[in-house]
């Protein structure tokens, strides 16, 4: 590790600028740097400008340089080769460049000047092969600059400066000043020089950064090679981490890298992006901060000066009061605006800053603009903030850009359903999914676009096979918009194919390998699952195969109520013949019959399952199978036989009257024997909580029985007479939820036979609506209190309180 001073810098930094070659290091989306390129153009007249970026991309750079071609814009790269061992190598990455970037800056400037210009990093695919070691296959970060966030140096710097980050720092040393190329360069090498520091050359070698950065060295030797003798020098626009190291490698070179990439295909698109999307917190791993606020700097004829930055302030404090103001309704009042606009020029000036920086910026936000709770009205604050700082801007495509293969395929499927994409206006289909195969393809679509996690279109209404609601609908209702978002989602999901059939087959085969290798893959319900999911995407040779998978969960799996769940969603399966098209799976039935027969299996020894209330739900789930068409090849006197030994005294008691309740509304037992039952259970020496849960699992299962069989309502009402009131109000709760099975006319039902087995007549008014809460209260608190007073002077009983 070279132990950097100031004179190792300038000489690093002098090695830089030669009459041949001038590398200029960058940080992504800069506009120092981007004004570095433009000084370096103008004080040395390049003959070629290299640009880190997949050599790939050489392609595009016409349409890069195209005068129509509006930042923020995008190249989404993709690639899937064949492996040696018959595994399909996916990649795909987005390469953002907005109006500021420097690599942007330098090929616009190279076709102003009539000069080449062409990329030089390692193709994507060869960058995915290097990543491997690192652990990241198929996730390529182009323009990857973890490395300042994570560098130890920089952070002590940061600390030592009073930054609050290494954004904040660089943000101080680089982009608040106005200096020359050289003292660009000398800053820029330093702050580069201390993050590599922190990196030890196995993990530049694990995770490809040694691989890309010979294959850069190679492409500036070439280059270097073929400059004729006169010419300007070659320029090269490289990430400044590299930039620090290409000295060293062109005095030593290494040799070129080379890799073995089996058969494959790939491509490039150019696409709008989004200043949102280039947003650093919102997950791009090499955007810097706040692009807002830097392209509001860079449309100052890009200047960097104090004058320019505070002037740049203001305007996004007076745009974050606009807007709190207009859409939010909270009241910013000029004043507070101008205060906080001293607040920000105080606070750089206290800080040592070259005018207003975004950290000044936010933090006079926060002390002038937020009055109220800082986690409320000052989240609202920091949210409003941070969009305006974010921007909106939206870019746009040169004629010429092309569409990917994907999305053609998709705008034709779309078109040939009469699905409307010409505008981004909201509009509703709705979806006869039994009585239109035309319907039923259009679903399969439409359902294939939401697996990809593409935002076109949204199911608001209709039977959900896979979570198994709303069965009864015979209609999907689909909310749909065309909008940059989805075009933006097809391109990169090129990586899983060329056509919306290859693609959604990659995913769903994606899906199943990580099923198979996650924790759920024992759990038959979520097998059961896969297999809906292949069938709404009209993918019934997936679906066949996770049949299999579904088979293999349910020999694995040894809950009960998991397993009968599963045995009633393949029932579902079978009787949505027409939306699912699920008579083509020829093993569903025998699946079935095998998932049943395993739920019986489990269900002897359900009766003291962790959680009884799913052995309930999983019984009356299997008895509604039985009764449906599906089930009626099924043997259902083994489903009897476990509900009778389940309905005995060992099992919890909740399952217990759930038993119960299924017998007596099957007319398996009598009511004299559903009372002798009901008395076993609510007899004296049962404890309360397990006579409310034996009640609870009766009524989920035969609520009829509560105004049907007086025995029932009797042995209740003789048991609850034995409770004190602690014990009532204990268990109240539990015996709401028992009753809250029953409707509000059922309920009356029992409260008027419950009556009439007390001798009265009428219920008597059920709500006083003369009392109000506050005096309800009142009074019970002085009825406890006299209570009390009562039992102490020996008057309890008196009281009819003993």
């Amino acid at each position: 590790m070279t132990d950097w001073d100031g004179a190792a810098v300038r000489e690093l930094a002098a090695r830089m600028v030669t009459d041949e070659l001038v590398i200029v290091g960058i940080r992504h989306h800069s506009p120092a740097c981007a004004r570095a390129v433009l000084a370096a153009c103008a004080a040395h007249a390049p003959s070629v400008v290299l640009v880190e970026g997949p050599r790939q991309f050489t392609e595009l750079v016409p349409l890069l340089a195209h005068p129509e071609a509006v930042p923020p814009l995008a190249v989404y790269s993709w690639a899937a080769h064949r492996q040696k061992d018959g595994s399909t190598l996916r990649v795909g990455s987005y390469y953002p460049l907005a109006e500021y970037s420097p690599e942007l800056v330098a090929l616009r400037e190279a076709a102003a000047r009539g000069i080449p210009a062409r990329f030089i990093d390692l193709e994507l695919a060869e960058q995915a092969v290097a990543e491997r070691a690192a652990g990241r296959p198929g996730q390529v970060f182009l323009q990857d600059e973890r490395g300042f966030a994570h560098s130890r140096a920089l952070a002590r710097l940061a600390a030592r400066l009073g930054c609050h980050d290494h954004e904040d720092l660089w943000e101080h040393l680089l982009e608040s000043g106005e200096w020359d190329l050289p003292e660009h360069i000398a800053r820029l090498t330093a702050y580069c020089a201390l993050a590599r520091a922190d990196r030890p050359a196995a993990e530049l070698q694990g995770d490809g950064t040694t691989a890309r950065e010979a294959e850069m060295a190679w492409h500036i030797r070439r280059a270097l090679a073929d400059r004729p003798a006169g010419a300007g020098p070659v320029l090269v626009v490289v990430g400044g981490f590299h930039a620090v190291a290409l000295p060293d490698l062109l005095a030593a070179p290494p040799p070129r890298p080379t890799f073995r990439l089996g058969r494959g295909d790939g491509g490039n698109a150019l696409i709008r992006f989004s200043l949102e999307r280039l947003e650093a917190l919102n997950g791009y791993q090499a955007g810097m901060t706040a692009p807002g606020w830097y392209q509001r700097l860079w449309a100052r004829d890009r200047a960097s000066s104090p004058r320019a930055r505070n002037a740049a302030a203001l305007d996004v404090l007076l745009e974050i009061a606009r807007t709190l103001r207009r859409r939010h309704g909270l009241q910013v009042p000029t004043p507070a605006v101008a205060a906080a606009y001293e607040h920000v020029l105080r606070l750089a000036d206290l800080r040592g800053h070259r005018g207003a920086l975004r950290s000044d910026l936010l933090d006079a936000v926060t002390s002038c603009f937020v009055k109220g709770d800082a986690d409320t009205e000052g989240a609202l604050v920091r949210a409003v903030a941070r969009r305006v700082l974010t921007g909106d801007a939206v870019g746009s495509v040169p004629p010429g850009a092309g569409t990917p293969p994907l999305v053609q395929d998709t705008l034709r499927r779309l078109a040939a359903a009469r699905l409307k994409t010409l505008d981004t206006l909201p509009r509703t289909t709705n979806l006869d999914l039994y009585r239109s195969a035309d319907h039923r393809a259009t679903s399969q679509l439409l359902h294939g676009l939401a697996l990809l996690g593409v935002p076109f279109a949204t199911r608001t209404a209709g039977p959900d096979f896979v979570s198994g609601f709303g069965l009864s609908r015979l209609q999907e209702r689909w909310d749909y918009a065309w909008t940059p978002a989805t075009e933006a989602e097809l391109v990169e999901a090129s990586v899983l194919g060329s056509t919306l059939d290859e693609a959604v087959d990659t995913k769903l085969t994606a899906v199943m390998e990580h099923f198979a290798s996650s924790g759920d893959h024992r759990v038959a319900g979520a097998a059961v699952a896969l297999v809906a999911r292949a069938c709404l995407v009209g993918r019934h040779e997936h679906a066949a195969a996770a049949l299999e998978v579904a088979r293999a969960a349910l020999a694995d799996d040894v809950d009960f109520a998991s397993v009968a769940g599963a045995a009633v969603r393949l029932a579902l399966l079978l009787e949505a013949r027409e939306p699912l098209e699920a008579r083509r799976l020829t093993e569903l039935p025998g699946l079935l019959r095998t998932a049943y027969e395993r739920a019986i299996y489990l269900g002897r020894d359900a009766g003291n399952a962790a959680e009884p209330d799913g052995v309930v739900t999983a019984l009356s789930s299997l008895r509604e199978l039985l009764a449906s068409e599906t089930g009626a090849e099924l043997d259902a006197a083994l489903y009897w036989a476990v509900v009778e030994s389940l309905a005995g005294a060992a099992a919890a008691p909740v399952v217990s009257g759930a038993a119960t309740g299924l017998a007596y509304a099957a007319g398996r037992i009598d009511p004299a024997a559903l009372g002798r039952a009901v008395g076993g259970h609510l007899g004296g020496a049962v404890a309360p909580a397990d006579a409310v849960a034996f009640t609870r699992g009766l009524l989920a299962t035969a609520r009829e029985a509560a105004w049907q069989e007086d025995a029932v309502t009797s042995a209740i009402d003789a048991h609850l007479a034995e409770w004190d009131e602690q014990a009532f109000i204990a268990h109240l709760p539990e015996l709401r939820l028992a009753f809250a099975v029953l409707t509000p006319a059922e309920t009356d039902r029992v409260a008027r036979q419950v009556a009439a087995g007390l001798g009265l007549a009428d219920l008597g008014p059920l709500v006083a609506r003369a009392l109000d809460e506050e005096t309800m209260r009142r009074h019970l608190a002085v009825s406890a209190a006299v209570g009390t007073l009562l039992a102490e002077d020996g008057l309890a009983e008196w009281a009819g309180r003993a």
